[in-house]
């Protein structure tokens, strides 16, 4: 079964157009536009995420910490269009799968959701 792709990602095109790439391979889709408004449902255990790391109010990297947290091992990929080592490093700390820069290597990306089985 194919996890259930969540998106959050604050640049409303950025986000339709990968939700439109993942609809496209077949994966059923939420996406959100801050990680206020995602943490409000946390994800189920088929759920991938991929979080973008500069969002309004709380990062991509504090909603994951705080998953990581409650002990929601939920898989998840970072993504930043201005990446720095100290995000690099904390991406690692907080288990996530990979961190792509902007603009995300789609072909990359499937292969990493691939790698946990789906």
């Amino acid at each position: 079964m194919k996890p259930t792709i969540i998106i959050v990602e604050d640049e409303r095109a950025a986000r339709h157009s990968l939700r439109m790439v993942m609809e496209a391979y077949g994966y059923q889709v939420k996406d959100y536009a801050t990680a206020e408004e995602f943490l409000r449902e946390p994800p189920g255990a088929s759920s991938f995420l991929i979080l973008d790391v500069n969002l309004p109010g709380a990062s991509g990297l504090a909603a994951l910490q705080q998953l990581r947290a409650l002990g929601i091992p939920v898989p998840a990929v970072l993504v930043s269009g201005r990446a720095t080592n100290e995000m690099r490093a904390e991406v690692g700390r907080l288990d996530a799968l990979a961190f792509f820069e902007k603009p995300i290597d789609i072909n990359a990306l499937l292969d990493v959701i691939a790698s946990i089985g789906a």
